[in-house]
């Protein structure tokens, strides 16, 4: 697909999720109720332009002034695009939340496999970390053992359908404060999967959980744990340890995927609580029309 018919698809989904949303839910009572230069714009420029590749909004907002103006003749200086842009935190929530139920809609594994794990959006990492305020009220010091970092910031955790020789397809998205346990955050999204197979990192493994989800017909499959007790594993264990492992790399695939295509992981140019909202959720929704697109 050429980049024109990438935007013209990106408008039309996103006029497709204006379209649905009840009018009050963005009703404006100001002198300005109706702009010239759209909120339906104001998104599909964003989410357009970090499907190109920009990383910042003031990137996005000169590429397209510069290359792609008589698409968007309306279109404001940059301080006023980013201020509209940030007025809409919560409508790119919800787009989000809209594009992922059209994901749900496509075929799942006949096993019911569901990949579950998590990742960091860092504003400060390192020594920084210790002394960061920005977005105090939704973000804190967490640290991240698979890159040994501490860092300040969130956490995205995922629900996705394991897909054999592709990507998982994204089911449930949650974001926590960094501090917050893997297990703490999903502990209560398991039981709205019935009759599912569950694939997790050793963080998962708690054995009260298992035997609980296993009363709703929810198997939790996670590798084997060393304990202080327990040095070595037999060659069962072994391999069943690498089996679950096997399933999640598709996970951890699929991260380094969203990360590379959006950049989402770094997020040390917000300032802001709303700037950070801005950056996740505008980079979630783009990470899924990616999806749509190509797998």
């Amino acid at each position: 697909m050429n980049w024109q018919d990438q935007l013209i698809y990106v408008y039309l989904n996103v006029c497709e999720f204006f379209l649905q949303e009840s009018p009050a839910q963005n009703l404006r009572i100001s002198p300005n109720s109706n702009p010239t230069f759209t909120d339906q714009e104001v998104i599909t420029i964003y989410i357009f332009g970090i499907m190109q590749g920009y990383t910042t909004i003031k990137k996005i907002h000169k590429y397209i002034t510069e290359h792609l103006y008589e698409w968007f003749p309306e279109i404001p200086q940059y301080a006023g695009y980013d201020y509209r842009l940030n007025l809409l935190e919560e409508v790119l929530n919800k787009f989000g939340i809209f594009f992922i139920q059209k994901l749900n809609c496509k075929n799942k594994n006949k096993e019911n496999i569901i990949v579950v794990d998590s990742f960091p959006i860092i504003l400060a990492k390192g020594f920084r970390s210790t002394c960061a305020k920005v977005a105090k009220s939704v973000c804190s010091q967490g640290y991240c053992a698979s890159k040994k970092l501490y860092y300040w910031g969130l956490k995205l955790h995922l629900f996705a359908d394991y897909a054999d020789e592709t990507l998982p397809i994204p089911r449930l998205l949650k974001i926590t404060t960094a501090k917050t346990h893997d297990l703490t955050a999903v502990k209560g999204d398991f039981i709205e999967f019935i009759n599912s197979k569950f694939i997790g990192d050793k963080a998962y493994g708690k054995k009260s959980l298992k035997a609980d989800l296993l009363k709703n017909k929810i198997e939790l499959h996670t590798p084997i744990k060393f304990t202080k007790t327990k040095k070595t594993l037999t060659s069962d264990e072994s391999a069943y340890s690498k089996i679950v492992s096997s399933f999640r790399q598709s996970i951890e695939i699929f991260f380094n995927w969203i990360i590379e295509m959006t950049g989402i992981q770094n997020a040390s140019k917000t300032r802001s609580k709303k700037g950070l909202m801005v950056h996740m959720f505008g980079r979630l929704a783009a990470m899924m029309i990616l999806y749509q697109l190509n797998f």
